[in-house]
C-alpha cells in the first residue's frame, strides 16, 4: 500500500470528522466523549504551556483516495530535538494491518531531526498502549517516551 503522509488542508475537515467517527473509541477513552464537529480546530488550538503556533502540525495519512489515519504531532516540544503526539488515530477496521507502523516510519523520515517523541497514555486505550510498545516506546506512567537513534548524514 503507498502511503501518503501530508498537513491538514481546510478542506479535509469534513474527512477528518468521519475519521474521528470511526475513532470514537479512542475518544471515548481519552475524553469521555464522542467525536464532535470542534474536535479538528481544538486540537489545532491545544498547546501546552510554552509551545507555538508554527510547532504544531496536524498531519492525515491517505491511501488508494482514502484518509487512513491522522496525527497531532507538535514538533521541538519541550526542546528543539523533540516532538509530542498529541493523538495518533486509525480506524478502528483498518488497525493492526501495519498502518501506523507506516505513519511511524513516514513520520522519522520527515522529521529526522526529531530524536525523543512523548505521547500521553490513557489507561482505558488498550490498542494505543500495546501500539506504542510494539514501536518501541518505554512507558513511564501516564506518558510514554521513544528515543531514537540520531541520524547520520549517509543514512
Amino acid at each position: 500500500m503507498r502511503l501518503t503522509l501530508r498537513d491538514l488542508e481546510p478542506a479535509d475537515e469534513p474527512r477528518v470528522l468521519r475519521l474521528f467517527a470511526e475513532c470514537d473509541d479512542w475518544f471515548q477513552a481519552a475524553t469521555g466523549h464522542l467525536s464532535g464537529p470542534g474536535d479538528v480546530q481544538s486540537l489545532y488550538y491545544s498547546l501546552p504551556e510554552g509551545a507555538d503556533f508554527e510547532q504544531k502540525r496536524l498531519l492525515v495519512a491517505e491511501a488508494q483516495g482514502g484518509m487512513i489515519g491522522f496525527v497531532d504531532l507538535l514538533l521541538h516540544y519541550p526542546d528543539e530535538r523533540s516532538a509530542a503526539i498529541g493523538c495518533f488515530l486509525v480506524p478502528r477496521e483498518l488497525r493492526r494491518w501495519g498502518i501506523g507502523t507506516e505513519i511511524a516510519n513516514q513520520l522519522k523520515k520527515k522529521y529526522p531531526d526529531i530524536t525523543r517523541v512523548t505521547a500521553s497514555i490513557t489507561d482505558d486505550w488498550k490498542p494505543g498502549t500495546e501500539f506504542l510498545k510494539k514501536q518501541g516506546f518505554q512507558l513511564d506512567g501516564k506518558r510514554a517516551v521513544l528515543e531514537i537513534a540520531p541520524r547520520s548524514d549517509g543514512r
